[in-house]
């Protein structure tokens, strides 16, 4: 059911270059929950309340079997992005390669936290034997088979240094950490970098290219070479000296790693913003609507600093408000949203207005 892929492909490649277009890159995901964990029947046995989960409990088959219908029901959407699996993104996939016991709650899966002496930081690496890895990998090979080669296989959420370095520790931990054991801070945080970015190289040697290039998951991004973005969702919890001084070298040696880069960011973690628009290899800034948080009018300031700098990615239950707002007021050069909608009428309703309001308003077609 492939719909225009040289086009999609070519409106993705202008995203990338930042080239003037007709209108912003587009895509949806259909969703039953919020909850990542939510979205697969093969993981809803799993979902108990303090279950310990482990990797012989995942079953890789089973999950990539579920693949074939959200595929088939996303692209019949006419939408921009190309439909992405990934391993099952609800799993803390880097903190449980990292030594964190992973559990589940009724609606999603957490790790916990484990280090307690500092000295034990000097054993963490991404080991080939390590069987949180080898899971991952699992999935990569079943999400292939199931694929041959109509969708790509993307990278889940994988979290980045700061929040793992906060799983390992703690919360509360992981805040005082930068004041009492500074030296060690910034080894555990060298040392999580190196493993994300083995991880990525390890999946990324692992998928065969799609159309040439890859995808980043969770977004359906396509990007015509190898992909690699991350997230620090913990930096909320600190100072944007904090971040400057033992973070940005980090993540700057992540996105140096493959030519196409992005950075999810929350609107809690905006304060670093000014920060991530001045790491070069950066390519993309992700950006969430999220629910109770600022609205897309109170972003849009955020928005245009992004696009000055940088490509921008607006994720979120974007309404038909929202979109006739970004339109309106954002250019389209190296702008894409991605919408989460719970039926596949209400993303063709979208794309029919993207589309109708490029046409009515600028006379293009």
């Amino acid at each position: 059911m492939a719909h225009n892929v040289e086009e999609r492909l070519e409106r993705h490649k202008r995203f990338w270059e930042q080239e003037e277009t007709d209108r912003p890159l587009v895509g949806f995901r259909i969703i039953n929950s919020y909850f990542p964990a939510e979205w697969f029947q093969a993981g809803l046995p799993l979902l108990q309340d303090n279950l310990e989960i482990k990797p012989e409990m995942l079953d890789a088959q089973a999950f990539a079997a579920e693949c074939e219908a959200m595929y088939e029901a996303h692209e019949a959407l006419g939408q921009d992005f190309f439909w992405t699996a990934e391993p099952f993104t609800a799993v803390p996939w880097l903190e449980a390669m990292a030594g964190c016991k992973i559990y589940a709650s009724p609606n999603s899966l957490w790790a916990a936290h484990w280090l307690e002496d500092w000295t034990q930081v000097e054993h963490l690496c991404l080991e080939p034997e390590n069987p949180w890895l080898q899971k991952y990998q699992e999935f990569l090979r079943a999400l292939t088979a199931v694929s041959c080669g109509r969708f790509p296989i993307g990278q889940p959420i994988l979290r980045g240094p700061l929040d793992v370095f906060s799983a390992l520790r703690g919360a509360s931990r992981y805040v005082l950490d930068f004041y009492d054991y500074p030296t060690e801070v910034q080894a555990l945080i060298n040392r999580l970098a190196a493993m994300f970015i083995a991880l990525v190289r390890s999946h990324i040697t692992t998928v065969p290219p799609f159309h040439g290039g890859y995808a980043m998951g969770f977004y359906h991004l396509w990007a015509p070479g190898p992909c690699i973005w991350f997230q620090e969702d913990a930096s909320a919890l600190i100072s944007p000296e904090l971040y400057h001084r033992y973070a940005r070298e980090a993540d700057t040696r992540i996105v140096q790693t493959y030519p196409y880069t992005m950075v999810h960011l929350h609107p809690a973690s905006f304060f670093i913003l000014d920060e991530l628009l001045t790491i070069d290899p950066l390519k993309v800034i992700q950006i969430n609507k999220d629910t109770g948080g600022p609205s897309i009018v109170e972003m849009l300031p955020v928005f245009k600093k992004v696009l000055t700098k940088k490509r921008l990615l607006i994720w979120g239950a974007l309404t038909g408000e929202d979109v006739e707002v970004i339109l309106k007021e954002l250019p389209c050069r190296g702008l894409a949203l991605f919408i989460l909608t719970e039926s596949g009428d209400g993303a063709r309703e979208i794309m029919k207005a993207v589309k109708k309001y490029f046409t009515t308003y600028t006379g293009r077609d």
